[in-house]
């Protein structure tokens, strides 16, 4: 349908004549399309109307409006322009216009919305990641840190669906950070808090790479005590969360500079505690002039974290021990340390020089506990045993070569540490290692010397008195004097196999007496009649040991057990131990008591009766060992050929070291070997002879023979030496009387008589009763005797021989009566007397003696080589 007719303005807003109108008919064709979009496009950008508002030309209009130029604007004639061209033309000036305003628009809106969505990248696509952090140079202010760091977007969190890491790919744009200064909280702090600031210098990074942001600047603490919370999460944590925050103005390429803040939450390595600590060497050379023990060491300390660095001034340390009774609560302070300085590197060990004391215990004090309870008073009132006994274990278990734990806590009155961080450093317990000694041999040497065994009737324990010596090898790092007051020892006494037999039981300290000298410590402890109890499972090993001592020159005797020792120096007065030994110790032994033949000194008869004589001996005995014993009241049995002739018995024995003297009373009755060895067809006569012959040997002079001193079962009543003394045996010579028996003889030649000066060796009476002599020199005989006092009424009485006291040298002596003796006329012998008339002539005179020797009547042979004889003429 047509369009209504209306009057329409020109370019130049002049009405156009009617006449131009040409009437527009609505159809499918492009100038009909054409004029619709330009029209929608005026009307829609009212900028643009009075220039875009679309026309039909024709030439008569572009005539009409030649003709109205004025006259000095035409130029030459053109060509005339056609309708068709001139929509060309206008539809591409239509097209630039709205691409430049399109771009115009997006630039506005890209300049108005850049930092949103800068700021959006960042906080969601930009990673932040500390590798190694080394805080250092610290003071009051602050401290230096030296971060070695990456920083990169994570294009699939951008929030932009990835968009951002298109831009990375396509443009790769260099991003400036200008020189900002930024601030360091704890994450859960709220924003506008926080415990520090450092300053950024520019940073520029290409994007779409890994930008390695490496900074050394100077951290000013702002809030002491958030910066104290900080570092001791840091110190005791696996991981610490840090707050990176503040402004920042950041440029992509040459465009201009966006205003961002940074909030990051940045996870660093802590350190864990730092718990991995050992004291690797320590000394304690000597007294310190404040009290207590100079304490120097080196310890051992290893950073867990492998991204922080620390590193601080002069350190003092407190050495904590926990108590007995509440260890979770109460901490005794024992020792203080200071290192001149403190270096932690990542991941390293580092060696820590330490110096202080250790206090003595009247210094040690109670660190603060978190509440007090009503046994506070009991707990402080008792706390000196209780210090001494921790004392007590952590230098036992040094000087064994065993490690114990320590507490080792810094100390707030550090000398270089601003309070911040000794606020935190203080809160961490170092569970550290105090190293045993390397010298695990402390008792270097043990000796038991100057041993008495006393034996009671009790049939599993005896009595052991005697010196134990020992030689303590203190470690070489200590050398503080040290004396031992007393000391406690628990020992058992081992045999040869290493078997326990007997226990020392000592119930109370023995005094000690100790000298030192370097790093040695001799210490000697006496004991008396300490029992020593046998094991019942352990008697026959025992009663070998006992055998064993006293028939070999050598023997092993093992001691193990611990001790305690009461110790005074300069940490205080304290019990020391208990410290185990078990050593072998080399005793000489008994070896039989034939290393020096005993002596039987003296044999005298000091009563009788009809079938025996009691008799009295003094046995010398060598004890080559150092160890002695009380045995008791003992019984022995004497044989002599084979025979029991009599026993013995001694009463209360004592063996000692060395020379030994022992008296014993015994009976001699021939009658005992046939009584114990209970046969009905034992024959009473040969021990009979045997008994004879020993008398005869012993008033002969004859101290070549020998007498076996035997043991039997009921030698003693002491059950533990029964075993040992019944298969006792010792043999011993006959001692040698004081004077001859048969001191002289005098022969009268012409009257054929004889006069005998005689001495009884015994302190009994002998009677003479019959004798049957013979004398000879050289084998040829000078005559005979027979005399039967007895019998012959005829004969002189029987000679009595008075008992010899031994008080003096004629006590015991008497002169016969002159005895008619039978002489050989004819032999040679009766020569050699002629020749020797007025002189003297050494015969030799074997006699058949009956007597009486007290009340017993027994027959003896008297045989002796070179009597002096007194050859006389007269009668």
């Amino acid at each position: 349908m047509n369009s209504p007719s209306h009057s329409e303005s020109n370019g130049s807003g002049m009405p156009r004549p009617n006449g131009l109108h040409q009437p527009t008919t609505h159809n499918n064709n492009d100038n009909d399309n054409y004029h619709n979009d330009d029209t929608a496009a005026s009307e829609q950008t009212p900028l643009l109307q009075s220039h875009n508002t679309p026309s039909t030309s024709n030439p008569a209009v572009v005539t009409d409006i030649e003709s109205r130029l004025p006259d000095g604007l035409t130029g030459p004639p053109q060509p005339p322009v056609t309708g068709e061209r001139l929509r060309h033309w206008h539809y591409v000036y239509i097209r630039f216009v709205k691409v430049v305003g399109s771009i115009l628009i997006l630039c506005l809106a890209a300049a108005a919305i850049s930092p949103w969505v800068a700021q959006r990248v960042v906080d969601r696509a930009m990673v932040l990641e500390i590798q190694r952090t080394d805080i250092h140079d610290m003071d009051q202010s602050g401290f230096q840190i030296s971060i070695q760091s990456t920083v990169y977007l994570d294009t699939t969190k951008d929030g932009f669906l990835g968009l951002s890491g298109l831009v990375q790919r396509i443009m790769r744009p260099t991003i400036t950070v200008a020189p900002t200064t930024l601030s360091l909280s704890i994450p859960t702090i709220q924003d506008g808090m926080h415990m520090a600031e450092f300053e950024v210098e520019e940073q520029q990074m290409q994007l779409g790479d890994t930008h390695q942001l490496d900074l050394s600047t100077h951290v000013l603490v702002t809030n002491a005590t958030l910066m104290a919370e900080f570092f001791s999460r840091t110190l005791h944590q696996s991981t610490v969360d840090l707050a990176v925050r503040g402004p920042i103005m950041a440029r992509v390429g040459s465009l201009w500079y966006m205003k961002l803040r940074i909030d990051r939450a940045v996870t660093m390595e802590g350190l864990k505690g730092v718990q991995n600590a050992t004291l690797v060497s320590m000394s304690l050379p000597g007294n310190h002039p404040l009290g207590g023990v100079i304490m120097s060491g080196v310890a051992r300390i290893k950073n867990p974290s492998k991204a922080v660095s620390l590193q601080m001034g002069a350190v003092s340390f407190g050495i904590y021990l926990p108590s007995l009774s509440h260890p979770d609560v109460d901490l005794y302070k024992i020792a203080e340390v200071s290192s001149p300085g403190l270096r932690l590197d990542a991941g390293a060990f580092s060696n820590l020089e330490l110096s202080g004391r250790l206090f003595h215990l009247d210094d040690w004090t109670l660190s603060e506990r978190k509440r007090r309870t009503t046994t506070d008073s009991f707990r402080e009132n008792n706390s000196g045993s209780e210090k001494q006994l921790l004392l007590s274990r952590l230098l036992s278990q040094f000087i064994q070569g065993h490690d114990s734990t320590i507490q080792v806590r810094a100390l707030s009155e550090g000398i270089d540490l601003p309070p911040w961080l000794a606020e935190a450093f203080k809160s961490i317990a170092l569970a550290m290692v105090f190293p045993g000694s390397r010298n695990k041999d402390f008792i270097r040497s043990l000796d038991m010397n100057k041993l008495e065994f006393g034996f009671a009737d009790d049939s599993q324990s005896a009595l052991l008195s005697g010196r134990m010596s020992s030689v303590l090898q203190l470690p070489p790092n200590i050398t503080f004097p040290i004396k031992l007051l007393k000391m406690k020892p628990a020992a058992w006494i081992k045999g040869p196999g290493g078997e326990k037999m007997a226990s020392l039981e000592i119930p109370d300290f023995l005094p000690t007496q100790s000298q030192q000298e370097g790093t040695t410590l001799e210490v000697h402890v006496d004991m008396e009649h300490t029992p020593l109890q046998v094991a019942q499972d352990r008697l026959p090993e025992f009663y070998q040991f006992l055998n064993s001592s006293f028939t070999k020159e050598w023997i092993h005797l093992g001691i193990a057990g611990d001790a305690l020792a009461v110790v005074e120096c300069g940490l205080g007065i304290f019990e020391l131990g208990p410290i185990p030994f078990d050593v072998i110790t080399t005793q000489r032994g008994f070896g039989g008591l034939v290393s020096a033949p005993p002596v039987l000194e003296k044999l005298d008869v000091v009563d009788s009766t009809e079938y025996s004589l009691t008799v009295k001996a003094t046995l010398r005995l060598w004890n080559p060992s150092s160890i002695s014993a009380v045995l008791g009241d003992m019984s022995f049995l004497w044989s002599f050929g084979g025979y029991v002739i009599g026993m013995a018995t001694v009463a209360d024995i004592t063996l000692v070291a060395g020379n030994n003297t022992i008296e014993c009373i015994g009976i001699m009755d021939s009658s005992l070997d046939c009584t114990r060895k209970a046969d009905p067809l034992c024959e009473p006569g040969y021990a009979k002879n045997a008994s004879r012959e020993f008398i005869s040997k012993y008033i002969s002079g004859d101290n070549t023979t020998t007498i076996d001193i035997l043991g039997y079962a009921e030698s003693t009543k002491i059950p533990l030496l029964q075993p040992m003394i019944s298969s006792f045996k010792m043999a011993s010579h006959l001692p040698e009387i004081e004077q001859d028996f048969l001191i002289s003889a005098t022969m009268y030649l012409l009257s054929h008589m004889l006069v005998l000066e005689l001495q009884n060796p015994l302190d009994a009476v002998i009677t003479v009763l019959y004798v049957n002599g013979t004398a000879s020199y050289k084998d040829e005989p000078l005559g005979h005797m027979l005399i039967d006092f007895e019998h012959d009424i005829a004969r002189p009485k029987p000679i009595l021989i008075p008992a010899n006291d031994h008080q003096n040298e004629t006590s015991g002596y008497v002169k016969t009566p002159r005895l008619p003796v039978a002489m050989d006329l004819s032999s040679v012998g009766y020569e050699a007397l002629k020749k020797a008339l007025g002189g003297t002539l050494e015969v030799d005179v074997v006699c058949h003696i009956k007597a009486k020797v007290g009340s017993m009547l027994m027959w003896v042979d008297f045989v002796r080589d070179g009597v002096k004889a007194n050859v006389r003429k007269g009668f």
